[in-house]
């Protein structure tokens, strides 16, 4: 009998491990793919490093976006976490959290289409119909402006959600006003029209606590994708802001 309990035990620690190495090395893997793009976390916690590693992707897929010059299908950090995909392991006590996207499924339409099948005289199939300047001129005239301006909101929010306490954010906001991609931005009672201002909430020693969207009473959350409201912070300071939409 306990020859047999050793038995399972020492396969159910194969198994395991087996598992572990599956997971160690489809990270490995993706690392050195140039067509990923990820994030990774080791905390004490799976929250803390799951929340981490999401973070850390959404500056890569910008950083990424902004330096390759291409133009997104995403328009929010709530999409680039939908497409992405998660792996999570042990290190003793702590969690690692290893999250990734393949490059592909971030680009617009017109940057994957390069060929259209055709069927006359003059062309072969698979002509190459869509050419480097044509793509160029679509984007410019149909996506590019939209896409940069969505972007620039997406890469303000990203950036004031990286701040942590009042002071930090106070370093964020001034210069993004600066640039023009905040338009404005005070105290929360000093706001005219609150329902069309995001809100930073922060609590009395100055931490913030989080980053709601624009809304009345209801509002998401952008820290956690969920529905919140500032009646839940109550104690609490906010500062409002608002970006530039057009």
């Amino acid at each position: 009998m306990n020859r047999t309990i050793c038995t399972i035990l020492a396969l159910g620690l194969a198994i395991t491990s087996l598992a572990l190495d599956n997971r160690l090395e489809k990270i490995n893997n993706i690392k050195k793919n140039n067509e990923f793009l990820y994030g990774e976390a080791t905390m004490p916690t799976q929250e803390e490093a799951t929340s981490l590693a999401y973070e850390q992707l959404q500056k890569e897929v910008f950083s990424w976006a902004e330096r390759d010059s291409v133009t997104l299908r995403v328009s929010s950090i709530k999409d680039i976490n939908c497409l992405a995909d998660s792996i999570m392991t042990r290190r003793a006590e702590m969690f690692r959290v290893f999250v990734y996207i393949e490059k592909s499924r971030l680009l617009s339409i017109v940057d994957t289409i390069d060929t259209i099948k055709v069927d006359t005289p003059s062309a072969t199939k698979d002509s190459l119909i869509i050419k480097d300047s044509a793509k160029q001129v679509i984007h410019q005239k149909f996506f590019g402006k939209e896409a940069k301006m969505k972007q620039r909101q997406s890469d303000a929010l990203l950036r004031i959600k990286g701040a942590k306490n009042f002071f930090e954010l106070k370093k964020i906001m001034q210069p993004l006003k600066e640039k023009g991609e905040i338009i404005d931005y005070g105290k929360y009672a000093t706001a005219q029209h609150p329902e069309l201002c995001y809100l930073v909430v922060y609590d009395p020693a100055g931490n913030i606590c989080a980053l709601l969207g624009k809304g009345k009473d209801v509002r998401k959350n952008l820290k956690t994708g969920k529905d919140d409201t500032i009646r839940n912070y109550r104690g609490c300071g906010a500062i409002w802001f608002t970006l530039k939409e057009n």
